[in-house]
């Protein structure tokens, strides 16, 4: 996800640089900063200070920055202006922009005229507001992924991508290779059950690369009907079928200059497995109806929940491609093997829903934590989301007790079998140790008070203190 929008901005700029002004043809613009073409580059250099003036709604505007990097004739160059003269200038434009594109610019789903916020990924669109402006400009790279985000923006995102924190050592090892792959620019392959987050784990991966100011591009191979997916990969030329009206770009040109995510790719068919592998020898292709040879640069991260190997066995995926796309693998591991990592989010959830429902709900019972903690979870964290945000909705109490949570007992971790859980004298073991000590706390160990509080006798008070080692020597 894309910290500041970015927006196409074809249009030249003028910028001074050692005291002598040139013209540079300006790619896109940020609230960060502009992307460029530049041919007078022996002029300046890198971490140079230089002035800005850029047209904007019909008038120019002047703003201080400074070079960021500059490689091949391109450069950035970022800001550094006040974030209100950054919110009253750029602000406006930025979200009429977005709003008359209808895609937002950090997850490129569809949005409204007049959404304020994106109804896909919640970030917000609105950035006429200063207060916006200067939490999105002062947010680091991955820090959207480890949740370090300002108060001012957190309540306005949904957080979804709380499911990919973790504190469990396998989950350690897949945030190393995530720092260690990103840089590169060889192909990643993504295993992991449905729910895992393997989208997340594509895009950390993005944002931490040299590409991250370029586009992530996702693509569900298996949510496309066959028919359609070849279209939807490489694009088309007008006239190319029926109904091609117009020309349309596939993902994979729209993913030029940055990465392409080819979630389930265990479900792509064998004709389009052909084409793909194609692309991927010298990375250019061809639209549907055309003959023009097209160049993309992109990195590709595919994502499968299938077993690969064994339909390489099977004939259902090419061994060539297979080996084509694990250069580089991560394997995410289920919920069930995170050990308390799923209890966090558990308590993260409940707070997160019972705040968003206006409830007052405390936190779980122990007999619920026990459960959260030993159940099987098949879907993983979207299974878990579903079964808090329900229990939130339904309960009428101040703790999460085991019956409010949607939960198939048979599903219970196998060591367990529901022993534990459900055991009877357990539970009444436990309330009894309880009920004794808070009797201790209260009456400061008075036998005779302790005696009439619990409604037992002195002797039988003895017995308890001594069985849960409340009896000082």
């Amino acid at each position: 996800m894309r910290l500041a929008p970015r927006v196409p901005f074809r249009e030249t700029i003028q910028i001074k640089c050692r005291k002598s002004w040139f013209k540079a043809q300006c790619e896109d613009i940020s609230l960060f900063g502009v992307k460029l073409l530049f041919s007078h580059w022996d002029n300046c250099s890198d971490q140079d200070w230089v002035k800005l003036k850029i047209q904007i709604n019909g008038k120019y505007a002047v703003f201080n920055g400074k070079i960021y990097r500059k490689e091949n004739g391109k450069a950035v160059i970022l800001f550094n202006e006040d974030d209100q003269i950054l919110s009253e200038i750029l602000g406006r434009f930025f979200t009429d922009t977005i709003r008359r594109l209808g895609i937002c610019p950090y997850c490129k789903s569809g949005i409204g005229q007049d959404d304020s916020s994106c109804p896909s990924c919640h970030m917000p669109l609105d950035f006429t507001q200063v207060d916006l402006v200067k939490a999105l400009r002062r947010i680091k790279v991955g820090d959207i992924i480890s949740g370090k985000l300002p108060e001012e923006i957190k309540e306005k995102i949904q957080s979804e991508r709380t499911e990919f924190i973790g504190t469990c050592p396998k989950m350690k090892e897949v945030f190393d290779l995530i720092r260690k792959f990103a840089p590169t620019d060889y192909p990643v392959l993504i295993l992991g059950e449905t729910g895992t987050g393997k989208e997340l784990t594509a895009r950390a991966i993005h944002e931490r690369s040299t590409r991250s100011e370029g586009p992530f591009i996702a693509i569900n191979c298996g949510a496309i009907p066959r028919e359609l997916l070849e279209a939807e990969l490489f694009g088309y030329e007008k006239g190319a079928f029926t109904g091609a009206d117009r020309r349309k770009k596939g993902k994979i040109e729209l993913a030029d200059g940055g990465t392409l995510f080819l979630d389930e790719v265990g479900e792509l068919p064998l004709e389009l497995q052909v084409k793909l592998l194609r692309f991927l020898e010298d990375f250019t292709f061809s639209r549907i109806g055309g003959s023009e040879q097209i160049k993309a640069n992109v990195r590709v991260i595919a994502a499968t929940n299938r077993n690969l190997e064994d339909m390489v066995e099977k004939g259902l995926f090419r061994e060539d491609l297979y080996y084509r796309l694990k250069v580089l693998t991560i394997h995410l591991p289920p919920l069930r093997e995170r050990g308390d990592d799923v209890v966090i989010m558990a308590k993260y959830f409940l707070e997160k829903f019972a705040k968003e429902q206006g409830k007052d709900i405390v936190g779980f019972t122990d007999e619920a934590l026990e459960l959260i903690r030993n159940y099987q979870w098949p879907g993983n964290v979207r299974e878990l989301i579903n079964v808090i945000r329900k229990a939130v909705v339904l309960t009428d109490k101040k703790y999460i007790d085991v019956e409010d949570l949607d939960i198939n007992p048979d599903m219970l971790s196998k060591d367990l079998s529901g022993k534990r859980l459900f055991s009877l004298k357990e539970h009444m073991e436990r309330l009894e140790k309880e009920l004794v000590e808070k009797a201790y706390r209260i009456t400061g160990g008075n036998i005779s008070k302790m005696s009439t509080m619990l409604g037992v006798s002195r002797p039988t008070v003895y017995k308890l203190m001594e069985k849960h080692g409340l009896l000082k020597s």
